[in-house]
């Protein structure tokens, strides 16, 4: 701001009108309880401008933003940082390459979101239970007290001389170890392999080929199991105890389970005769986290629990160290993994579903945090699913008393769609959406792709579908619509022989923060002045005493009251300007117009 030299006629108070005219004589304003005359042809009221020129990409937390001239823009052009961001640009570690929930989308191939495969009911399985393993040869699926494997994923063969229900399942990579309420069995690779009976009678309720050692456990007790024989490690005091993950991290092998409430890890040391022996607690975990399944990949280990999924790395003194536990697939009770990437089971599946979750292990969006969504489903039935397994570069999961599903190689599902999470433009401020701009490979026939803008609240603001066969993008401007957060969903839909794949969407807005206005208001302070009429009131001040106070307020920028008239104003002295007209009689000091500078607040 900058102030100019008001006139001041020496010899005559402050006034409205021409100087030919000095019968009309200043009126008052009041500021912070203080009546002063005011030179009316120099007052000034307006509003400041919101906006600095340019337009704002960053999502940088800053209220800084609120000045700027042009459109807000938020843009995403990839999301492979995955799922879980329920808000998108206002926390200092927003990432532009997460969302907050998605179903039905493939999110991991950089810049493009395309439908997900869909799934096939390959086999029927009554049992509530179902295990799943497979070898270079084989996927193994239970079902009660019998297993059955296929090696197309087609034709299922049944594996002959089992006796008892089968509790679990494991794998040297070839052959396939099988342990019943009965006994322990073998599988070799060929089919009608002779089954041999490991260790006598007994109830192997866990098994894990780690180390090159078959750890198995019974009831509370773990222990390593030979060709004809059982050696215990260790035997839990509690009863009710059950070993449910066994694993090993090179040639360090750990057991872990619960009992109750509490969940402990343990891992292992060599005794001197060449035998496992407990060693220390592994890793502690919070009361009511209960450790249901384990996979040791790439030497790190991933955890499932009642809770959700744990990504955990090796420390020096053989203990884990877990990150956040990912806790929007509910009870992990199976994991599996290849390549870059591991799958686990998604209990609470949205949108009625059963269905599976996948894990980027080179893509990190918190210390110890794989980025994560929801992966292949089936909508065939809404139950909890008990296993997953990878086969054939396809993901197989298990849906207790139902069936095996398997990943599709032709087919794609209908209609996929994903949530952006909450967009704030980088400031708690509203604001006025303008448009969003969404673009696409070509479409073919039958595909669709629809830009929906949402408010905080759920309520739709806009959607434009575009089904339009080779269109690559749709715009949906909004009119008269103010919010405080936007949600931007993208639905895909096709007939099952393709996928739309959608490669970025542009959204513009303006912000509406609270105006603010501007007074610069010339304050006549005199040793002597007559107010309202020329047979007014006379005020007087003592100009120095007067101009240090408003300094003080300036200096201080407290909110004051400042009326005019009947109206009443809450602002603060944002700047002042004195100039003098004349020395006062005494020569102490001079008669001023100070002229303030007003914000309202």
């Amino acid at each position: 701001m900058s102030f100019s030299i008001p006139t001041y006629n020496a010899g005559t108070p402050f006034f409205t009108g021409s100087f030919s005219d000095p019968r009309v004589m200043p009126y008052t304003v009041n500021l912070d309880g203080t009546d002063y005359p005011v030179d009316l042809e120099k007052y000034r009221h307006a509003g400041l401008g919101r906006f600095r020129e340019g337009v704002v990409t960053s999502g940088e937390v800053s209220d800084n933003l609120l000045n700027s001239a042009g459109g807000w823009w938020r843009y995403r052009t990839t999301w492979d940082a995955g799922a879980g961001q329920k808000m998108s640009d206002l926390e200092e570690d927003d990432r532009a390459d997460r969302f907050w929930t998605s179903r039905g989308v493939d999110v991991w191939e950089e810049n493009q979101l395309c439908l997900l495969r869909d799934t096939e009911d390959k086999l029927t399985v009554a049992a509530a239970d179902i295990y799943m393993v497979s070898t270079d040869q084989y996927l193994y699926v239970s079902d009660g007290t019998g297993v059955k494997r296929s090696s197309d994923l087609t034709t299922w063969s049944s594996i002959t001389g089992l006796a008892g229900t089968v509790q679990a399942m494991c794998t040297d990579g070839t052959s396939v170890y099988i342990g019943t309420t009965t006994d322990c069995y073998t599988v070799g690779s060929t089919l009608g392999a002779t089954l041999t009976s490991t260790a006598g009678a007994a109830s192997y309720d866990n098994l894990a080929f780690v180390g090159n050692r078959l750890i198995a456990s019974v009831a509370n007790v773990v222990g390593e199991l030979g060709t004809s024989s059982f050696t215990a490690v260790y035997t839990h005091f509690q009863p009710s105890f059950r070993w449910t993950a066994i694993f090993a991290v090179g040639s360090r092998i750990y057991f872990g389970g619960y009992a109750g409430n509490r969940t402990e890890l343990y891992t292992t040391d060599t005794g001197s005769t060449g035998s496992l022996v407990k060693s220390a607690e592994a890793a502690t975990f919070f009361a009511g986290e209960l450790l249901l399944c384990a996979l040791s990949y790439g030497g790190a280990v991933l955890l499932g629990t009642t809770e959700g999924l744990r990504f955990a790395t090796l420390g020096s003194d053989a203990t884990l160290q877990y990150g956040p536990v990912i806790s929007q697939p509910g009870q992990v009770n199976g994991i599996a993994a290849q390549g870059r990437f591991a799958y686990f089971t998604w209990t609470s599946f949205p949108e009625a579903a059963s269905g599976v979750g996948r894990a980027a292990l080179d893509q990190f969006t918190d210390d110890l945090q794989p980025a994560f969504n929801t992966d292949v489903f089936t909508e065939a039935v809404n139950d909890e699913v008990v296993a997953v397994a990878r086969f054939l570069d396809r993901t197989c999961f298990a849906v207790t008393g139902d069936a095996v599903y398997v990943e599709s190689t032709t087919a794609y599902v209908l209609e996929g769609h994903i949530d952006s999470g909450e967009i704030t433009f980088g400031t708690v401020e509203d604001k006025s959406i303008s448009s969003i701009e969404t673009r696409y490979n070509a479409l073919a026939a039958a595909e669709t792709v629809a830009t929906t803008i949402e408010d905080e609240l759920g309520a739709t603001i806009g959607t434009k579908t575009d089904s339009e066969d080779g269109s690559t993008k749709n715009t949906l401007d909004v009119v008269d619509e103010t919010l405080n957060r936007a949600r931007v969903k993208i639905v895909l839909t096709a007939d099952g022989t393709s996928t739309p794949c959608v490669t970025q969407w542009r959204m513009r807005a303006m912000p509406t923060a609270p105006g603010t206005e501007e007074w610069l208001v010339p304050l006549i302070i005199r040793s002597q002045t007559v107010a309202n009429d020329s047979e007014g009131q006379i005020l007087s001040f003592d100009p120095w005493s007067e101009s240090a106070k408003l300094r003080n307020l300036w200096q201080a920028g407290e909110v004051i009251l400042y009326k005019e008239g009947n109206y009443a104003f809450r602002v603060r002295i944002d700047n002042f300007q004195i100039d003098a007209g004349e020395w006062r009689d005494g020569s102490d000091w001079f008669e001023i117009l100070c002229t303030v500078r007003l914000l309202s607040v």
